[in-house]
């Protein structure tokens, strides 16, 4: 190893810590199990003192993996890193063939599509129903209970924290390095992503990750929860003189045996099944009692299925979770592909490049819709996938940055891809390019000036106000 790879490691290994959460999902493509880690920001750390929990979340993706690439590359390390010290919930995963993660590498890249979407529609359930330092609700007669069945004693959960600050927005940050950038691209809309799991039938993966998302939440609300409840009571019962040392996450040293940590194991797994049944037999009992079929009251006896729920039709959904947390989408890649490169890692030698006029199409047609997330819609049919996917990139925050020594993609191939969308009117895609970077960011300093520039675009969408 170089020392310039020495140093790259060093730096990956400075910024990221050890996972709160190493666990697995079944991929939305064929339900093969991609391995998945969470990093909770300082802001949920029990210490009263911890910043407020602001619900911004992140994914980034990882490089080709047939070269090795994999959730514990230092780029990744580096870009996941820097995103946890600014606030952000961070989420990485293993798209198939992968490391731990089952399958093999598709020729394609759709499969990998929806590993990504997998995570992303995990993760964005998770931030949701993640609120350990709320107020705990007063109990709500069974007679008022609401329409959804929360895992707070049938009680529509509070969304937002008495911390939460509303007047900025909320965001849903999707990234990558080299490959896992070029699936970023390929992504369709948020929009889109979210529409699979709004109201997925009972049987399907969607309504499985949906519901590991909420149970794997609640479990961290009662750890946290407690754990702050705890701090509080030391706080009350300890003179006014310093504090003796004693931490609850946060830091790197202090945040590697943390009691909130949840690796992956069989036990694990096994809970998270358990935990997943026991929300699919509430979700489906409430339904029913909902809608004059069954008044019996949800308690003790819904912990366990029955005939009749064995026997509910596939046609039987998850109802749509209310008041559902709104993010804005932003996206960053790290030593995007384009050109044959691009080509070869999805086995297409002859695809076809968005034109600008589809790609203006897209942004102005009167038949494309703006979504709550200030997204581009997809009610338009003038709009073909590819347009849609760059699209995205135009229309919110997104920062492209690369080196001009990249040995797989000749920066005359950057250069120009990135001109055309800046230059497009209003457009909110960025370009920063690396003077001496190289695909790996390995050489001299160029590691550093990658992590102050995903900060610096990361501190300015943060400073946007909400509309």
């Amino acid at each position: 190893m170089t020392n310039a790879d020495n140093q790259l490691s060093r730096l990956a290994r400075s910024l990221l810590p050890e996972p709160t959460l190493s666990f697995t999902l079944p991929s939305l493509h064929d339900g093969l199990a991609i391995d998945c880690r969470v990093y909770h920001p300082q802001s949920l750390d029990p210490l009263p003192s911890s910043p407020p929990w602001r619900k911004h979340a992140a994914v980034f993706a990882h490089p080709y993996a047939p070269l090795g690439g994999c959730y514990d590359d230092p780029v990744v390390d580096i870009a996941a890193g820097t995103l946890l010290k600014l606030g952000f919930l961070v989420g990485t995963f293993n798209f198939r063939g992968a490391q731990g993660s089952a399958g093999r590498t598709s020729w394609t890249a759709k499969a990998e599509r929806s590993d990504y979407e997998t995570f992303i529609g995990f993760l964005s359930y998770y931030v949701h129903f993640l609120d350990p330092f709320r107020p705990v609700p007063t109990t709500t007669p069974i007679a008022e209970t609401p329409d959804y069945i929360g895992a707070h004693g049938g009680s529509s959960p509070d969304t937002h924290s008495a911390s939460h600050d509303t007047t900025k927005s909320t965001w849903f940050l999707m990234g990558g390095y080299s490959y896992g950038s070029m699936i970023t691209m390929q992504l369709p809309s948020l929009e889109t992503i979210f529409r699979q799991f709004d109201t997925p039938a009972c049987s399907s993966r969607a309504a499985e990750i949906r519901l590991r998302a909420q149970h794997l939440a609640e479990v961290q609300n009662t750890t946290l929860g407690s754990a702050r409840a705890a701090a509080l009571e030391r706080q009350a019962n300890t003179p006014s003189h310093s504090p003796s040392g004693m931490r609850f996450g946060g830091e790197e040293s202090s945040r590697k045996h943390h009691h909130s940590r949840l690796s992956f194991s069989q036990e694990t797994e096994e809970r998270i099944y358990k935990g997943v049944s026991d929300l699919m037999v509430k979700a489906k009992t409430h339904k029913r009692r909902l809608s004059g079929k069954d008044h019996s009251i949800v308690g003790e006896d819904a912990a366990h299925d029955t005939p009749e729920t064995k026997q509910q039709p596939a046609k039987d959904c998850l109802p749509s979770v209310p008041d559902r947390l709104v993010f804005r989408p932003a996206y960053l890649l790290v030593s995007p592909l384009q050109g044959i490169i691009n080509n070869l890692a999805t086995f297409s030698l002859f695809p076809r490049r968005p034109s600008w006029k589809g790609l203006a199409r897209s942004l102005s047609s009167p038949a494309v819709t703006a979504s709550p997330t200030g997204e581009l819609g997809t009610d338009s049919e003038t709009a073909h996938l590819l347009e849609e996917a760059e699209a995205k990139l135009v229309r919110n925050p997104t920062l492209a940055i690369y080196g001009d020594n990249d040995g797989f993609v000749p920066v005359r191939k950057l250069r120009p891809w990135a001109t055309r969308l800046e230059s497009i009117p209003h457009s909110c895609f960025r370009a920063h390019e690396v003077s001496g970077a190289s695909h790996f960011w390995a050489q001299g300093k160029s590691a550093y000036t990658l992590k102050d520039a995903i900060k610096t675009f990361a501190v300015s969408i943060l400073a946007i106000d909400a509309s």
